[in-house]
């Protein structure tokens, strides 16, 4: 086991040279490009996985020579959050995301492995090349398997933080997204070299749009979840800049597959779906720009300092300058845009421009920030009343447009499209009510003492003590009374970690289709007596079950195609 991480390495740089070399010896060869892209492609992906599974083995094994290790892991730690662990940084993430987006590449290619048009050829190599840049960076400045001597005798545990199920699943679903979406935008590019963006590229487009898509909605809906049961303050989305990271491409790849059906059938907005597929492949990279740079300050962000700030922009650049590059060489291909013709076109054009104004304004609000501290200006944030009243007025007549091109479209009244939209209804009414309907109080209470709320009772019953794994926690069970009736038991906790030497609040939440109960114990404030933070909350589950029927309907749609 001692030359494990060694090993780990040699996997990274050979998957590196891999895929440099692949879309050279593809290009050059004629006659089998095809078979050595395909091979280079699978080779590169079990390179990737046995590395990534060196470093879980690195993990479970409490190797802390590895500095990874020892910054994210603890003897204490039960195994499948060892597991989780490594991915929870920010080497460790950076390559679990590689992975993903080559596990999508590796999956193009043995479908298509037989066919021999260049369309096929160029699409693995644009994706070996973005995997080339990612493994260059990683190799360079984020290197997993670091060693130090002598070793640590002790991890300093995993982020408290990262220790919930929500931030288990919630990067890698993302990942899946963001591979998914990259293999739309390489299928895209690809294509204008050749014989331009035509109809049935257009469909193969939007089956790998739609599986990327489908896998962003779950990764956001978990990580909302997660801020909802581990931060303590009651919501769901604060507009942090990395959870805007996650959104800007979801809303671009959703505008993306509004557009890309009326391409695939010869329509009047191919340089539309172009556009939004290379915006949605850029906006993928951008957000590993602002998680890992350093530059914005996020209770999500992977990283601390900005010292990768400058390796990442570059790297951003480069490849946004490569995508808008080659549009700009080889768009005329697909001649001059067209005038939309129809009612459909029509309001899937308006659409599209109110799709885009959302994304406008939440890029603007995002980007600000880092700007601002790319220039040296100091640290700024922008808040949720900037982003709820600029997104408001268009999100209002997006969902209208939305709503009427689905009662005018034949194709859209579907089952599939119509879970989907229903999926939008529920999940803009459960903003709505979440925003309207939420009260809270701040309170002092001592085992026995009960206050009101919303029309409810909340009677602070008793507090212990306990300890379980690498933590203690002060747990209170706090019962819901509306007259003589009792409706819940909740029991938030305050938990200290050790080895960090950190604390967190792990909310008490008891929930009705229609409202939640919602309590978070602080610190003490006399002998006996804890800060305590209620709410009742309404209408936050109809947010994440809108979210999972949107999620289903793209599902059913991905399955009709291939079937």
């Amino acid at each position: 086991m001692l030359l494990v991480p060694e090993l780990g390495f040699l996997a990274l740089l050979l998957c590196l040279g891999v895929n440099l070399l692949t879309p050279l010896a593809a290009l050059g060869a004629r006659g089998p490009g095809m078979r050595i892209a395909v091979c280079g492609t699978l080779a590169s992906f079990i390179l990737l996985l046995l590395a990534f599974a060196l470093l879980v083995a690195s993990f479970l094994t409490n190797d802390f020579s590895v500095i990874y290790v020892a910054q994210h892991s603890n003897r204490l730690l039960r195994w499948p959050l060892r597991v989780a662990a490594a991915g929870g940084g920010q080497e460790g993430s950076l390559l679990l995301w590689v992975l993903l987006r080559c596990g999508w590449s590796a999956r193009v290619a043995w479908r298509y492995r037989r066919e021999r048009a260049p369309l096929f050829v160029l699409t693995l190599c644009a994706l070996a090349a973005i995997a080339a840049a990612l493994l260059l960076f990683v190799a360079l400045w984020s290197d997993p398997f670091a060693r130090i001597f002598p070793p640590a005798i002790e991890g300093r545990d995993l982020n408290p933080m990262l220790q919930h199920p929500g931030l288990i699943f919630h990067p890698p679903l993302l990942y899946l997204g963001y591979g998914g979406l990259t293999v739309a935008a390489a299928r895209a590019l690809a294509s204008l070299p050749g014989g331009g963006f035509s109809p049935a590229v257009a469909r193969r487009c939007q089956r790998w749009a739609l599986g990327g898509w489908a896998a962003l909605p779950l990764g956001i809906i978990l990580g909302s979840w997660w801020a909802y049961c581990e931060l303590g303050w009651g919501g769901w989305w604060f507009w942090d800049p990395v959870e805007n990271a996650s959104l800007l491409p979801w809303l671009s790849a959703t505008a993306l597959l509004h557009s890309l059906p009326v391409s695939a059938r010869g329509g009047s907005l191919r340089h539309w779906s172009l556009l939004l597929a290379i915006a949605t492949l850029l906006l993928s990279l951008l957000g590993t720009l602002i998680v890992r740079s350093g530059i914005l300050v996020s209770v999500h962000a992977f990283a601390l300092d900005n010292v990768r700030a400058v390796p990442l922009f570059t790297l951003f650049t480069l490849l946004s300058l490569a995508a808008l590059g080659l549009y700009a060489w080889r768009g005329r291909s697909n001649g001059p845009p067209a005038p939309p013709a129809g009612r459909r076109e029509l309001l899937t054009l308006a659409a599209l421009l109110l799709f885009c104004a959302v994304l406008g304004v939440v890029l603007i609000g995002t980007l600000y920030p880092m700007i601002y501290g790319l220039l040296g200006l100091g640290r700024l944030s922008v808040g949720a009343p900037y982003f709820n009243l600029a997104t408001l007025p268009f999100g209002a007549l997006m969902l209208a447009v939305v709503g009427l091109a689905t009662v005018f479209s034949a194709r859209a009244r579907r089952f599939p499209a119509l879970l989907a939209h229903g999926g939008v209804l529920l999940f803009t009414l459960g903003v709505l009510a979440s925003a309207t309907g939420r009260e809270e109080r701040n309170v002092s209470l001592a085992p026995g003492e009960e206050t009101q709320l919303a029309g409810y009772r909340f009677r602070f019953d008793d507090i212990t003590l306990i300890t379980k794994g690498n933590y203690t926690a002060e747990i209170a069970a706090i019962s819901v009374w509306q007259g003589s009736r009792q409706r819940a038991q909740l029991r938030p906790e305050r938990r200290f970690y050790l080895a960090r030497r950190q604390q967190t609040m792990e909310p008490g939440i008891a929930w009705t289709p229609l409202r939640d109960w919602y309590a978070a114990l602080g610190e003490k404030t006399g002998r006996e007596r804890y800060a305590v933070r209620l709410y009742v909350q309404t209408g936050v589950r109809w947010v994440w079950g809108g979210g999972l029927l949107m999620v289903a309907g793209g599902l059913l749609s991905l399955r009709r195609r291939r079937e």
